[in-house]
């Protein structure tokens, strides 16, 4: 359920956790921190983290939209796959979809507004939900038949009282996602509605997913989006196959991917946000490797040397989770597997 602001979440932080803990909120800038931070039972810490730095004045206002910045950002990320995910299967590209009496799923001129922010940035927007914006996205949500047919029970636990009050909350997260887009301030009050309602959606959508990851075969973290330092952003459905469930991708023959010494190579895996990142390790390797290799982050900065030219350089990405089971033959639970020419070094 949605924690107004001065409602059930404030009166309810007044329950604090049996010791008092130190607790830590990593921004772009400072490892911040507060102690005995008010915290609900059960509650994730950094929730009551980002609400207690918020509420006692100790960030600066840029900090305060780089928190509120990276929260909208992953909001939209996870209505932009509720979206894909829920309507592709029913109505395939929703976009341009057309009932039998002549009525567009989406209306005409956000469709068209997508289409036109993916021809200008193909790049950026691999996918037309790629380039739909908060607004749009609680635009398409907020649609009454298919909020009935579709984001009804994905939205259940944020939204129990159903459409008007989904309407109300996320058109109130809009102008302080505007001012953010815009690098202004935003208020106090608007840090505290991201914060609280985009957390109480996300929390409502990783419940979703965990229950349809239930529902699968092999219920384990798959990387869903690759982003690298050419500026390219590729999503899972956009590799092809390889291995025994995992994916690839090649660039031998892009002459402008092509790579030389003192290069940098710079890759970035998103995965999938419903499991926890402490339920998984991710590992970096290559049959050439690099320095300081294997690593361990979801971004891995790989300096091109000598040791890597070849025709064919490969990186390869591995989830494995801390289960004693694995979905892959290798003992990994997903994997990628991208190839580059590196060239000679000039003389």
């Amino acid at each position: 359920m949605i924690h107004r602001i001065g409602g059930p979440r404030e009166a309810a932080t007044n329950e604090t956790s049996p010791k008092n803990k130190r607790l830590h909120l990593r921004t772009r800038f400072h490892v911040l921190e507060v102690v005995n931070a008010p915290r609900v039972r059960g509650e994730p810490r950094h929730y009551a983290l980002e609400r207690a730095l918020i509420d006692t004045g100790r960030l600066t206002d840029s900090e305060i939209r780089s928190v509120c910045k990276e929260k909208i950002e992953t909001l939209e990320h996870w209505l932009r796959r509720l979206i894909d995910d829920l309507l592709i299967p029913a109505y395939g590209d929703y976009f341009q979809y057309v009932d039998s009496t002549n009525n567009r799923l989406i209306r005409k001129s956000l469709s068209e507004q997508v289409a036109g922010r993916q021809l200008r940035e193909p790049s950026r927007y691999p996918r037309k939900i790629d380039a739909v914006l908060l607004e749009d996205a609680v635009d398409i949500i907020c649609k009454p038949e298919l909020y009935k047919a579709h984001f009804r029970g994905p939205l259940k636990d944020a939204f129990p009282d159903g459409l008007d009050e989904a309407r109300t909350f996320l058109i109130r997260l809009l102008p302080a996602r505007n001012h953010l887009a815009h690098a202004n301030a935003i208020s106090v009050r608007q840090a505290e509605q991201v914060v609280c309602y985009s957390n109480d959606i996300i929390d409502s959508l990783k419940s979703y997913y965990r229950s349809m990851g239930m529902q699968q075969s092999y219920n384990v973290p798959l990387i869903l989006k690759i982003t690298d330092s050419f500026g390219n952003v590729f999503t899972r459905s956009q590799l092809r196959p390889c291995h025994d469930g995992g994916i690839m991708i090649g660039f031998l023959d892009t002459d402008d991917m092509f790579l030389r010494p003192g290069d940098t190579l710079i890759l970035e895996i998103e995965v999938d946000p419903s499991f926890a990142t402490d339920g998984y390790k991710i590992l970096w390797t290559s049959t050439k490797p690099w320095d300081k290799s294997p690593l361990t982050d979801k971004r891995v900065v790989i300096p091109i040397t000598n040791r890597q030219v070849a025709q064919q350089f490969d990186v390869q990405c591995r989830i494995t989770t801390n289960k004693d089971w694995h979905r892959m033959h290798m003992g990994a639970d997903d994997f990628l597997m991208l190839y580059y020419k590196v060239l000679p070094p000039l003389e």
